[in-house]
């Protein structure tokens, strides 16, 4: 009965959600989507350009981190789809439109996990809220974007804002306790 329950809320707001997007906005949800992962990589890359331009062995560090942060990420991403296996909201419902790349396995969303990782990591390691407000908003537009463009449920997301989180925060919590830093 809860299982049901919950599953009535989970697409109840699903279909809010993906009908009830900004006119015009669909390409951008498409973009901040589809970039995920590059732009992901990107912040890495450029963590470890600038420990290198600067000579700085604590930057190498939290390239370190922040690479194994990704690597984690998804892989624990893709371990939980193949075997979880729950699909997508447009297969189970044929009045959700796919308008963006989605894989096989719904749970969790990985996009959101990934963003919530790396945005939690990126908040630790250099904590100035120049850096953290704007990571934790793209975090939230991808795990925005993920519902508005129905290849998630609203509980696909949250599992990967939380499965991001505690990712985002155990890696540099292990780093910090075994000594690997600086």
């Amino acid at each position: 009965m809860l299982n049901l329950q919950f599953s009535t809320y989970d697409i109840t707001l699903l279909t809010w959600l993906h009908n009830h997007t900004i006119p015009g906005s669909i390409p951008v949800l498409q973009f901040i989507s589809n970039a995920t992962t590059f732009a992901s990589i990107l912040v890495v890359l450029i963590v470890l350009v600038l420990s290198i331009v600067k000579k700085s062995k604590i930057l190498r560090m939290k390239f370190f981190m922040l690479a194994v942060v990704l690597i984690l990420a998804s892989a624990v991403s893709q371990g939980l789809k193949f075997s979880i296996d729950r699909e997508r909201p447009f297969v189970t419902y044929p009045y959700i439109e796919k308008l963006s790349a989605g894989g096989d396995s719904s749970f969790p969303s990985g996009h959101t996990l990934e963003a919530f990782a790396l945005a939690l990591t990126l908040s630790l390691l250099f904590s100035k809220k120049s850096i953290a407000i704007p990571v934790y908003v793209w975090a939230v537009l991808i795990a925005y974007s993920r519902m508005a463009l129905g290849v998630h449920y609203p509980s696909d997301v949250l599992g990967g804002m939380l499965i991001g989180t505690f990712i985002g925060w155990i890696v540099p919590w292990i780093f910090n306790r075994t000594g690997l830093t600086m």
